[in-house]
């Protein structure tokens, strides 16, 4: 016995919304970025706008979006698994991390609002076993004098 279809008396509606253009998305990210800002300031807290997952930005609003925010002071690199590029902006608390394979092709792109990267923060497990590798250098050293 087949149940019947409960739903086929329901409207549906199909709404046409505007794609929004990639100038017009890179400049609602700005917008978005100060709003951001302004939350890590007062709050403390940051935020991550991964843009992979947002409509596509194209060519126009992705450069205009680099060029907005250009390089600043601060830059690392970092090589595990891939490498992963992180650029502090012109705007201190506002950095651009970039994901790559061991192909060099990017895996995530990400704007970073935050006062210092956790990626960049050394782990208490690597410290721990930093403070050994010391401490056997300064034991071996002491032995030679």
């Amino acid at each position: 016995m087949t149940k019947p279809n409960t739903f086929a008396n329901i409207p549906i509606a199909l709404v046409n919304t505007p794609k929004l253009d990639g100038l017009a998305l890179a400049k609602t990210l700005l917008n978005e970025l100060h709003a951001m800002l302004e939350t890590l300031i007062d709050k403390g807290q940051g935020g991550i706008i991964d843009l992979r997952a947002l409509p596509p930005l194209g060519v126009e609003g992705y450069q205009f979006l680099r060029e907005k925010l250009s390089a600043g002071e601060v830059s690392a690199h970092i090589h595990s698994f891939g490498r992963s590029d992180i650029q502090e902006t012109v705007y201190p608390g506002i950095w651009w991390i970039t994901h790559l394979n061991q192909d060099d092709e990017t895996l995530t792109e990400h704007i970073e609002v935050c006062f210092f990267p956790d990626l960049l923060k050394s782990q208490r497990d690597d410290v721990i076993a930093g403070q050994n590798k010391l401490s056997e250098l300064l034991k071996e050293l002491s032995t030679k004098n």
